[in-house]
């Protein structure tokens, strides 16, 4: 019998303790910090393209009225809300691509090294909300202080709330991504998942104002993922009051994609 099957034959299961907080490591997350903040072709495009949407669209509406104060009296800009829509675009862009890259891993053999691991699955998942937050952070601050140095300002208590629930974009979207990734392979999920981002963008109000397109648009939009947290940061930035269904819109959103990134999660593992 060989050394390492001594060895085996040594540990007894039963006294295996299972790690405290079901393996989540501070070091491990530090990793997955580190692995998105070199891809720069991801935190590139995070960050480049809300800036160059402000430039495009919300400089040229800079001299036009958000609500019904004239700028001259202290009225918003126009621009605010749009600068606020690219920041939840920034944050949605950064958490489902974080989200998405479990697909690549899966296809290089890391999710099965891992399941070796005393790592409980569901804390891995976490960890790669964690990281799509951290993202999704950077995009929100990175547009607003973009819009800052344009002249795109608002009231700094307004700014926060709106920030903050900007930020919270990358709750749902990493879910969404994580289900993708989970669902498809490494040569499709970005396939599916890229074209899939504009067209919720478009239909949540952060390209368009809802206000401009049809009345039968409008109300399928009330029912699309990112309508709940664009309608409550577009409204927080301007001081307007939130609508309770855009709360419950939000809620449902990153429920549905929870569930659906822990569903594709098993389907997945029970493959292996």
């Amino acid at each position: 019998m060989s050394v390492d099957s001594q060895r085996l034959d040594r540990i007894d299961p039963t006294t295996r303790r299972v790690p405290p907080l079901g393996g989540f490591s501070w070091t491990f997350l530090g990793i997955e910090l580190k692995r998105v903040f070199r891809n720069f072709s991801v935190v590139g495009f995070t960050l480049i393209f809300p800036i160059a949407m402000l430039f495009a669209i919300a400089l040229p509406n800079k001299g036009y009225p958000a609500t019904d104060v004239p700028l001259e009296q202290g009225g918003l800009s126009a621009a605010v809300p749009i600068m606020i829509s690219m920041a939840v675009y920034g944050s949605m862009v950064a958490a489902s691509m974080t989200g998405v890259s479990v697909a690549a891993e899966r296809a290089q053999g890391w999710s099965r090294q891992l399941r070796l691991t005393p790592l409980n699955p569901l804390v891995y998942m976490l960890i790669k909300v964690i990281t799509g937050l951290a993202l999704g952070a950077i995009a929100v601050i990175v547009t607003l202080i973009a819009g800052a140095a344009l002249g795109i300002t608002a009231p700094l208590g307004n700014l926060i709330v709106a920030a903050l629930l900007a930020w919270l974009t990358a709750l749902s979207m990493t879910s969404l991504g994580l289900a993708v990734g989970y669902a498809f392979p490494a040569q499709n999920a970005m396939r599916y998942l890229g074209p899939l981002l504009p067209i919720l963008s478009f239909m949540g109000g952060l390209f368009v104002p809802l206000s401009l397109l049809p009345a039968e648009l409008q109300m399928a939009a009330t029912f699309t993922p990112l309508w709940g947290i664009a309608d409550l940061s577009q409204k927080a930035i301007i001081g307007a009051p939130l609508d309770p269904m855009a709360w419950v819109n939000l809620f449902a959103w990153f429920i549905v994609f929870t569930g659906l990134a822990v569903l594709m999660f098993r389907r997945d593992t029970r493959r292996v």
